[in-house]
């Protein structure tokens, strides 16, 4: 996976955060999109987010499941672009579509 993440983006679109706590980023590279939540707390985050990018599409995620062992999932996104993602205390999730 890593080696197919580009180093380069056409557009960096802030999506949701608050300094020192967590982050949610989506960046493009031609057609594709990428989000990275990352969630520097304590404990495990829940959040609820917009991600038009994605409106009606299946989407990979990547994920640590509690026990850090590594986790992907395809799931599908509502025409509303809204999805709940489950952040792991330290540790991040990337979706790809």
């Amino acid at each position: 996976f890593m080696k197919d993440v580009p180093t380069l983006w056409d557009e960096t679109v802030f999506i949701d955060g608050y300094p020192g706590k967590y982050v949610v980023l989506a960046r493009r590279h031609g057609k594709q999109w990428y989000v990275a939540a990352i969630n520097a707390e304590k404990g495990t985050k829940k959040l609820k987010v917009k991600l038009p990018m994605f409106s009606d599409t299946k989407v990979n995620i990547y994920s640590d499941r509690k026990d850090r062992s590594p986790q992907l999932k395809q799931v599908n996104i509502r025409k509303d672009g809204e999805i709940i993602l489950e952040i792991q205390s330290g540790s991040g999730v990337i979706l790809k579509n």
